[in-house]
């Protein structure tokens, strides 16, 4: 991986389908081999029970909510760093890449250390109890430690994205997806093909991601060593106060915007939780699987940052648009293909959870929800293009206002609406998802339309 030649010419100039199936297919195979993963990790805790299979979904929005942040900050910096690349201004790439390592380290030293103290408080507040309430709470403050790791790999990861480098960044997130599956069930079991196990459970589980996230870190110091065109010296660093506003001009919509989607899946699923673990399980087994079916799609809307961010700077705005439309078209057949394989080998998949289809209930209301996926599989790929070149030109706030609109707007008062008004029971909630998800892309296209991200 010691490879210094540079992608600039490629993205800026060559022609535009390779370049986006350059960029995005390393970004699908990282994506779902990290869906695999959390599939293959929720296969492992579901064998435990499934009250400990609910709580891994259940706490989720919350440590989200903290990656929101260091997402946002990945994206301003691989949108202001990839803009400088395609201007050719190496230096001025440096300087945002070493503000950018500091102020995800400092990020994550304050969130490892606020999720630990507050995670007993929120599951509480999200309205855990008895044995449940304690699962939540072990496997939500665990996970919190890992918030460290996090936020340093997305300071790695937005140097190599602006690059173009996608291909480093599977091989790494490979490394260390493969390294959690093989690790989790010594963690969590007490014996393992005649090996002796940790044992711990639910904790195990939780603290096997935590590893894999150092070796994550670990690997992405080595390979921005070896192949960034972007040197990274912290000798005669100077805090630069004014990068830091610039970098948190773009970061806090994005940030905000993710942010706000989180404490909306936390609401979310607290809405879900009121229909009992049952509801909760279907929801999260439905996602997981149509999670698989979503990566090449989202590969192409991750890509589309770097690909934009470059040919903006490079002043090729024209370019530009006919590299998000070239995008869509694909997205759309990607998506086609996706939901004929959900509708077709429904119940072969949702099997992978529900083993007999012994809970009656369970596999009711899964397999209901997956029909809706394999429509809302299209809404998902559109908006991932949408906010990928919004970020790309550097208007997060475009993408924040949809991604608070998708849920806070839409949603959510959709989902409280039909539960009082209908009795659709957790139908309402599939039905919400799919409505949100298609205004919101609606709303997309039309801002793109109108030209707005122009100014």
């Amino acid at each position: 991986m010691g490879n210094k030649k540079s992608n600039i010419e490629f993205i800026t100039n060559g022609n535009i389908t390779d370049v986006i199936f350059k960029l995005s297919i390393p970004l699908m195979i990282s994506n779902l081999i990290k869906t695999l993963y959390g599939i293959t990790d929720g296969i492992y805790v579901a064998r435990i029970s499934s009250e400990d299979y609910a709580a891994t979904s259940f706490t989720w929005p919350v440590l989200y909510l903290f990656i929101a942040v260091g997402l946002g900050v990945s994206v301003a910096a691989t949108s202001l760093m990839s803009q400088r690349l395609g201007a050719r201004k190496l230096k001025d790439c440096s300087i945002y890449a070493v503000h950018t390592l500091i102020l995800t380290t400092v990020l994550g030293v304050i969130f490892s250390i606020l999720g630990v103290i507050t995670a007993p408080f929120i599951v509480r507040w999200m309205g855990a109890t008895g044995s449940f309430e304690y699962k939540s709470y072990i496997f939500l403050a665990i996970n919190s430690v890992g918030l460290l790791f996090d936020m340093i790999f997305f300071g790695y990861q937005s140097i190599l994205n602006s690059q173009g480098r996608t291909k480093s960044m599977t091989i790494i997130s490979t490394i260390s997806s493969v390294t959690n599956v093989v690790i989790d069930p010594f963690f969590i079991f007490d014996n393992v093909l005649g090996i002796p196990g940790l044992n711990m459970g639910l904790a195990g589980a939780a603290w096997a991601t935590v590893l894999s996230k150092v070796l994550l870190v670990v690997f992405a110091i080595i390979v921005v060593k070896k192949e960034s065109e972007i040197e990274v010296s912290f000798k005669n660093f100077k805090l630069d106060m004014g990068i830091i506003k610039h970098i948190f001009s773009i970061a806090i919509p994005a940030s905000l915007g993710s942010s706000g989607e989180a404490i909306g899946f936390t609401v979310l699923n607290g809405f879900i939780q009121s229909y009992g673990t049952t509801t909760l399980a279907a929801f999260s087994m439905g996602n997981r699987l149509s999670d698989i079916f979503n990566q090449g799609a989202i590969g192409i809307g991750m890509a589309l940052t770097s690909i934009t961010g470059q040919n903006i700077g490079a002043g090729k705005k024209e370019r530009s648009k006919d590299i998000f439309k070239r995008a869509n078209i694909i997205i759309t057949f990607f998506s086609l293909a996706s939901a004929i394989i959900i509708l077709l080998f429904k119940d072969q998949l949702l099997s992978i959870f529900i083993k007999d289809r012994s809970d009656i209930e369970l596999w009711r209301q899964a397999s209901e929800y997956m029909y809706f996926s394999a429509i809302i599989t299209f809404f998902m790929g559109y908006f991932s293009a949408i906010n990928g070149f919004f970020q790309g030109v550097g208007k997060t706030k475009l993408t924040m206002y949809l991604s608070l609109a998708r849920l806070w707007v839409l949603r959510l008062p959709l989902i409280m609406i039909l539960k009082k008004l209908t009795d659709l029971g957790s139908t309402g909630i599939w039905i919400s998802m799919l409505v949100s998800n298609g205004l919101t892309v609606l709303i997309g296209f039309i801002i793109y339309k109108r030209g707005k991200w122009e100014r």
